[in-house]
This record gives C-alpha cells, sequence and structure tokens, in this order.
C-alpha cells in the first residue's frame, strides 16, 4: 500500500478510535462500578479495573429494587408506544410522501419540523394540566399519549423519507394499471418493501420510550406504575445524595441490556432502513 493511501487510512482508523472511545468509556465505567466492592467505588484516584469482582451487587439489586416489575411496566409502555407511533407515522408518512405536491401535506411536515426543535420542557407545564384535567396521571394511558405525542412526529418524517426512495412511483402506477386500489397498493406493495424502514422507525421509537425520564417523573407517582428509568432514581436521596453508587450503576446495566438485546437483533433492518431513507428526503 503506497503511502498516500496509508496516511488517509490512519486518519480514519484514528478518528473512528477517538469517537469510540468517547462514546463507549461511560459504558465501560458503568459495567466496572457495577462489579466494584462498595468501598472501592468511591476511591480518588479511581481504579480503572476492580481489584476484585463483586458479583453480589446483581445479587442485592433485585433484594432492594422490584426491579422485575419496573421493566415490565417499560417494556409495556415502550411496546404500546412503539406500535402507536408506528402505526400513525407509517399511514402519515406515506401519505406526506405521495401527495407531497398538497397544501395540506406541506403544511404538516413544516409543523413536524418544528415540533422537532421545541425543547420539550416548553409545553411542560401545559400539558401536565391538561393531563391532570383528563384524569391521566397516575395512568399508562398518560404515559403512553405522552411519549407518542413526541415520537409520532420524528418517526413519521423518519419513514415519510423511506417511502420516498425505496418506493418507485412507476411501481405504484403499474399496480394501478392492474386494477390495484391505493389501499391495496399500500398493504400489498408498500408495506412489505418498506420493512427495514419500518422496523427501524419502531427501533428508535421504541428506545425513546425505554429511555424516557421527564414524563414519567412528573406524569406518576404511584409506585406500581413506575418505569425503570424512574425506579432506579429510588436509590437516589432527599437531597441528592446517592449512598449506592455500585447498586445504581448495576441496575443501569440491567436496564440497558434489553435495548443493546434489540439493537442486535434488528440491527440489519436498522442499517438498511437509515441509508434507503437518506438517499433522497
Amino acid at each position: 500500500m503506497s503511502s498516500k493511501k496509508i496516511k488517509p487510512a490512519l486518519k480514519h482508523y484514528a478518528v473512528m478510535a477517538v469517537t469510540s472511545v468517547f462514546v463507549l468509556l461511560p459504558f465501560y465505567w458503568m459495567v466496572i462500578t457495577s462489579i466494584k466492592p462498595s468501598n472501592e467505588v468511591m476511591l480518588s484516584p479511581p481504579t480503572y479495573f476492580p481489584k476484585v469482582l463483586n458479583i453480589q451487587n446483581y445479587i442485592d439489586v433485585w433484594s432492594t429494587l422490584p426491579l422485575l416489575k419496573y421493566m415490565s411496566n417499560s417494556l409495556f409502555v415502550s411496546v404500546m408506544t412503539t406500535i402507536i407511533c408506528v402505526a400513525l407515522a407509517t399511514l402519515c408518512g406515506y401519505s406526506i410522501s405521495r401527495f407531497s405536491n398538497r397544501r395540506l401535506q406541506k403544511s404538516s411536515v413544516v409543523l413536524m419540523l418544528l415540533s422537532q426543535l421545541i425543547p420539550g420542557v416548553l409545553p411542560f407545564i401545559s400539558f401536565y394540566f391538561i393531563m391532570f384535567n383528563l384524569n391521566l396521571t397516575n395512568t399508562y394511558a398518560g404515559l403512553i399519549i405522552a411519549y407518542s405525542m413526541w415520537g409520532i412526529p420524528f418517526c413519521t418524517l423518519m419513514i415519510k423519507s423511506y417511502f420516498t426512495s425505496a418506493i418507485p412511483v412507476s411501481l405504484e402506477e403499474s399496480a394501478t394499471i392492474d386494477g390495484c386500489t391505493r389501499f391495496g397498493i399500500f398493504f400489498r406493495i408498500a408495506l412489505p418493501i418498506s420493512l427495514p424502514g419500518i422496523v427501524a422507525t419502531a427501533i428508535f421509537s421504541f428506545i425513546l420510550a425505554w429511555n424516557e425520564f421527564m414524563w414519567a417523573s412528573v406524569i406518576l407517582s404511584n409506585n406500581d406504575l413506575k418505569p425503570a428509568s424512574i425506579g432506579i432514581y429510588d436509590y437516589i436521596g432527599q437531597f441528592g445524595g446517592n449512598s449506592n453508587m455500585a447498586l445504581t450503576m448495576t441496575t443501569s446495566v440491567l436496564i440497558t441490556l434489553p435495548a443493546i438485546i434489540l439493537f442486535a437483533f434488528l440491527q440489519k433492518y436498522l442499517i438498511s432502513g437509515l441509508t434507503a431513507g437518506a438517499v433522497k428526503g
């Protein structure tokens, strides 16, 4: 390999190495802290690898927190949010991609883009009082509505790009000539072809709901309804102190595992969905 090719390759791998360290270091620290003994967690300077592996933290977590209940709550809310977001975003995204010349569709795209520019805390108070007046606080329904409200615009824009770039209009025109209706085209042609884009959208909406903290911390006060992201906050004291850092990190590892497993099994759909949807917007 010539020197002209070696230098760009070295720069490329150097950037990748630095980026990987920057991204993976918090996860490494989380895992390492979860297997440290309690007397080694707060040492200064810190130890970058525990002297003794302490698996007891993973046993103690199940006895100090109803973690299985919290994770089942998160799973239910995340799955319901994903179903709602994908169902509505798929219909809306297909409509916008095929009728983009209509004024209503263009206005919808602009409004969805604007919704992504609004900070989540801006409508927080007004939305909470709406939920309170509708008796949706301390309910799964209120939490699912809150998550779906923020997830649907992003999911719609994501799947709309996939419909636009991955499914040629000529294919649908051929189906129309053969006598297929608009709904038949959508369910028999558009949906099967766009499966990678739909799966990628579902992964994003699921992770969005699984990791969300702010809405759940305000809408829910009933311990039986808490998701995992709020349940881990039980380790934080009244004044913000945390005397169980090792258990907190252990819980974080356990909560992160479902999202990692989901991504591991569906990563090929996620990558193909993102790359196909990025060709043409």
